[in-house]
């Protein structure tokens, strides 16, 4: 027997006068496959759909990681290079508008658990072939995103990912500390080509340059801006874990780069 609930409920189905589908007294059936039919062209965008402002904001995780990691982004990256181009204020300006700029974070309140937005800016900006990485950071909490240009001047957002992160002291004159530095998590589970190894963190202000090398052995030039340094590579773990820093009176020494 029913419960009433469920006599009520059946009773909302619109399609409760229905036969079960592929009868041959089903009379709704029939019209439909005795229908005219035609094709209907569907018209898709050149371009991969760029995710900002709103749109960017549903993506959230559990964990309070943002991810996205487009299907139809490229992933050769064969126009990287080992030394990147330095960008203008404006270029970095101009290559961050399609990057998400908050992190977001799942905390629990009064009410019951809610989604916190933490404001995040960009600090510098990576040229390499045709991608520009973008490393965002702000009061508890870092951004990563990696962009292409379009010959019109757009920019396309190939992959980006926000976390709320501790971020720690400034290190002294001489010295480096690593935020994060391994496979970037946007592209977990993705090989060969697909996946790229990233690394940043802060620098001390004697710091002028930083320079790793891949497992591959080939020497590549970190960006260092601010006060803040960055690098990305092509393929999973590519990066080795130690760095050459090149101080501003010419000296040089070598340290471990590991996130803390």
């Amino acid at each position: 027997m029913k419960s009433p609930m469920m006599v009520q409920l059946a009773d909302l189905d619109p399609a409760r006068e229905l036969h079960a589908p592929g009868r041959p007294d089903d009379a709704a059936l029939t019209a439909i496959l005795d229908s005219p039919r035609s094709a209907v062209r569907i018209r898709r965008s050149p371009r991969p759909a760029v995710l900002a402002g709103a749109a960017a904001a549903a993506v959230v995780a559990v964990a309070g990681v943002a991810t996205v990691w487009w299907p139809g982004a490229t992933s050769a990256f064969a126009s990287w290079t080992a030394v990147p181009t330095t960008l203008t204020a404006a270029e970095t300006a101009e290559r961050a508008a399609s990057c998400d700029t908050h992190a977001r974070t799942i905390v629990t309140g009064d009410d019951g658990p809610r989604v916190d937005q933490i404001a995040i800016s960009p600090v510098l900006a990576e040229q390499r072939g045709e991608y520009t990485y973008v490393l965002l950071v702000g009061a508890g909490a870092t951004g990563e995103c990696l962009v292409t240009s379009q010959a019109s001047g757009a920019t396309d957002v190939v992959a980006g990912e926000s976390v709320p992160a501790q971020l720690p002291a400034a290190p002294g004159p001489r010295e480096l500390t690593t935020l994060k530095s391994g496979t970037a998590s946007w592209s977990a589970g993705d090989t060969g080509d697909g996946a790229l190894t990233s690394a940043f963190g802060r620098v001390g202000s004697d710091v002028e340059s930083v320079a790793l090398v891949l497992t591959s052995g080939e020497r590549v030039e970190a960006t260092v801006e601010d006060g803040w340094w960055a690098v990305w590579a092509p393929g999973e773990a590519s990066l080795r874990s130690t760095a050459e820093l090149t101080f501003t009176d010419g000296a040089r020494a070598e340290t471990d780069v590991v996130a803390r």
